[in-house]
């Protein structure tokens, strides 16, 4: 159930860490003109990645037993 559960939040994930990627590349200083070889690989790596691995870890991990 955890690996499903974990698939399930990393596809959810996605967009809006696609989204914050782009954000924090803008405010970064990034224009929509450039070339390729001038992109900056951590606000269009590492903050989706983050995102979407940090995700990944909460679908994953154990909650343990529910106690009542």
């Amino acid at each position: 159930m955890r690996p499903m559960r974990g698939l399930v939040f990393v596809t959810v994930s996605l967009l809006p860490a696609l989204f914050a990627g782009i954000a924090a590349y803008f405010v970064l200083g990034g224009t929509a003109g450039d070339e390729w070889e001038t992109w900056m690989y951590g606000p269009c790596y590492l903050v989706p990645g983050l995102i979407v691995g940090g995700s990944l870890y909460l679908g994953l991990r154990d909650e343990g037993e529910i106690k009542q």
